[in-house]
């Protein structure tokens, strides 16, 4: 025997129109990683006044590198932000990252061009 399949009624529930909020974290997490670099960064530039000449070369371009990921991932997390402006917050901690970052990236050209003026 076949049940016979009964179609659903319409209820007159509300139907949910916005995005889930529970989907994306509170602070997003690529604004914590530029301001985690960015604060690491500063303390790596400041480490360059104490290390010894044999290692500041590799660690200028280390230092370098870093910053530039950070920035990478302070660029995104605004991007994102904006994009999903009322479930995510961390705008401010993108910003201190890319401003801390760039800082850093001055500061190893800076660096870098004094070594030159050394030699």
């Amino acid at each position: 025997m076949v049940a016979a399949v009964k179609e659903e009624e319409p209820s007159d529930g509300p139907f949910e129109t916005g995005p889930n909020p529970r989907l994306f974290p509170r602070i997003n997490q690529l604004a914590r990683i530029s301001f985690f670099i960015a604060i690491g960064a500063i303390l790596g530039g400041l480490y360059i006044l104490f290390a010894g000449h044999s290692i500041m070369e590799l660690f200028i371009i280390v230092l370098f590198l870093t910053s530039v990921f950070g920035v990478f991932c302070g660029h995104c997390a605004c991007k994102q932000i904006s994009a999903r402006r009322p479930h995510q917050k961390g705008k401010a901690m993108a910003v201190v990252g890319l401003i801390g970052c760039y800082g850093c990236m001055a500061w190893c050209f800076l660096v870098v061009w004094l070594l030159g003026q050394s030699v």
